[in-house]
C-alpha cells in the first residue's frame, strides 16, 4: 500500500514538472542546451520507470519510445510533444492505481482474468499461502500488458513450477501426466502447457547468446486459456 502511494505522488510531481518545462532554443548558449535536454531525458527517464507500468499496452509503448539525446533539442521537442500528449492518460490510470499493490490492466490486455484473480485471493488453506501465486498472476498480467514478452515466458514457467504441490505432486510434468483429477480434458491441457508454453519459457531462460536472435511476440507467450484452465482447478480443489 505505502509503495503505490509513494508512486502516485512521484508520478503526480513528475506530472507537475513535465507541465512546468520550459525549452531554449537553438540559437541558445550551449551549457543551456545541455542542461534543457539533460533534464528533459532525466523526466523521460523517470516516467517509463513509474508510469509505464500503470499505462495501458499502447500508451506505454508510446511512452517507451520517447527518446532524448542530450545537446539535440529537436529530440527534446518532440519528447516533450509526446510527453505532453500521454499526460492525461497518466493522470487516468493513476486514478485506477490500487492502494494495495495491484497493478492495473487495460481491458483486452490481460492474459488471465480478473475474476480469476478474485476467486484465488479469496482461497483460505491451511496448507498453502496463495500469495505467491496471486502476485505471479498479477505480474504475468502486467508484464503481457507491457508487451514484456521475455517477462512473461519466465513468470510464466515460474508459476507452473510454483503450483505442483497444490495438486499433491512434485514437479509440473507430473501434474501433466498424472493428475486425473480435471478429466481428459484437464490433462491434454495440462501437456500443452508443459510441453509447449513451460519450454518456450525454458527456451528463452536458458538459451545463450547467438549470431542471430528473433525476439518472442505477444502470440508466442499468451497460453491464457491453458492457464485459466490450471487456476481454475486449483480454485475448484481448495474450495
Amino acid at each position: 500500500m505505502v509503495a503505490n502511494q509513494k508512486r502516485k505522488v512521484i508520478i503526480l510531481d513528475l506530472i507537475e514538472s513535465a507541465r512546468q518545462l520550459r525549452l531554449c532554443g537553438p540559437s541558445d548558449d550551449p551549457d543551456e542546451q545541455t542542461a534543457v535536454t539533460s533534464s528533459c531525458r532525466y523526466l523521460v527517464t523517470q516516467f517509463k520507470r513509474l508510469a509505464a507500468p500503470v499505462l495501458a499496452s499502447p500508451s506505454a509503448s508510446r511512452l517507451n519510445a520517447i527518446e532524448v539525446v542530450i545537446d539535440d533539442l529537436y529530440s527534446a521537442y518532440d519528447a516533450k510533444a509526446e510527453l505532453d500528449a500521454l499526460l492525461p492518460e497518466i493522470e487516468a490510470a493513476l486514478e485506477g492505481l490500487d492502494d494495495d499493490g495491484v497493478i492495473p490492466i487495460a481491458n483486452g490486455s490481460a492474459m488471465i482474468a480478473e475474476s480469476r484473480l478474485v476467486e484465488l485471493r479469496s482461497l483460505v488453506s491451511t496448507d498453502f499461502d496463495f500469495r505467491k501465486v496471486v502476485r505471479l498472476c498479477e505480474e504475468i498480467n502486467s508484464s503481457y500488458g507491457m508487451q514484456n514478452y521475455y517477462a512473461t515466458a519466465m513468470l510464466i514457467r515460474g508459476l507452473l513450477d510454483h503450483v505442483p504441490p497444490v495438486f499433491g505432486l512434485k514437479a509440473f510434468s507430473e501434474v501433466a501426466n498424472n493428475y486425473a483429477g480435471g478429466g481428459r480434458s484437464f490433462k491434454e491441457t495440462m501437456h500443452h502447457l508443459e510441453n509447449a508454453s513451460r519450454k518456450v519459457g525454458d527456451a528463452h531462460l536458458h538459451m545463450p547468446i547467438r549470431k542471430s536472435e528473433t525476439l518472442p511476440t505477444g502470440q508466442q507467450v499468451n497460453c491464457g486459456q491453458q492457464l485459466d484452465v490450471l487456476l481454475s482447478e486449483i480454485v475448484r480443489i481448495m474450495r
